[in-house]
């Protein structure tokens, strides 16, 4: 049964962060989901496009790497509840760019051998799974990467400094410069960085704007977010009974649990 259109506007609770990280835990081999921290940056990229994309081509590769239709969980009343959460979630971004909110992304802490929570600049490490999942939203689709726009390239530095070393690639020396010039002390500064670098592109891509900056931003091409009905629509082809008989007999639930303290 399709839910009311309002429930999806509905913020997630403290209770609601954990449950999706517990049920995106369960997603069975082959399939690779997204930890929590990874997808909020990813959706907060496609948030940010100029053009809506539709649930039915994000959401994949947010339960499979590779972005598998059939990725699903065994149980399909936990199914449709992961992917209610989730869009909910990808709502909550939307709302809160387009009331010129700073962004408060799922972050985990950093911690030591022993398990305690690391502070200082070395518990900016915590942004790496989000400026990893923006970087795969963006090479995936187009809108962010070379527009020529000087206030979304040095925007996206902005987040993209925070990638993990392997996905630096050849920003590595750039942020080795961001960092000596525009040096982040914890990860309260960083998260203040990365919540204007992502309202500065919101400004441009989506004419997200307080009053007192629209004089200073270009017209965005989109104001809203993306209609329900594009989410509907994917819900009633994708929770078609068939969907989960391929799953019946070869899925394999993992008892490990995620990490799900949200800073």
């Amino acid at each position: 049964m399709t839910q009311d259109v309002n429930f999806y506007d509905k913020p997630l609770s403290d209770e609601e962060f954990v449950e999706i990280g517990e049920l995106l835990a369960l997603m069975p081999e082959p399939y690779e989901s997204m930890e929590p921290d990874r997808m909020d940056g990813f959706l907060t990229a496609i948030a940010l496009l100029p053009e809506p994309v539709a649930p039915s081509e994000w959401m994949p590769f947010v339960f499979d790497e590779e972005g598998r239709t059939d990725a699903a969980l065994t149980d399909s009343n936990k199914q449709h509840e992961l992917e209610d959460l989730v869009y909910r979630r990808m709502r909550n971004i939307d709302r809160t760019l387009a009331a010129c909110d700073p962004i408060d992304p799922i972050i985990y802490d950093v911690e030591d051998e022993r398990g305690r929570p690391i502070g200082g600049w070395e518990a900016i490490a915590a942004l790496e799974p989000f400026a990893a999942g923006f970087l795969e939203a963006i090479n995936r689709w187009e809108g962010l990467k070379d527009t020529n726009d000087e206030m979304i390239d040095s925007a996206l530095l902005g987040i993209l400094r925070h990638l993990p070393a392997n996905l630096l690639g050849d920003l590595a020396p750039i942020k080795e410069d961001l960092d000596f010039e525009s040096p982040l002390e914890n990860i309260k500064d960083a998260l203040e960085d990365v919540a204007e670098s992502v309202a500065e592109i919101a400004a441009v891509t989506r004419g997200f704007t307080s009053k007192t900056k629209q004089s200073k931003v270009k017209g965005g091409q989109r104001s809203e977010p993306a209609p329900i009905e594009l989410y509907l629509c994917f819900v009633g082809a994708f929770r078609h009974p068939a969907h989960y008989q391929h799953h019946q007999s070869n899925n394999r639930h993992t008892d490990s649990s995620r990490n799900q303290e949200k800073v």
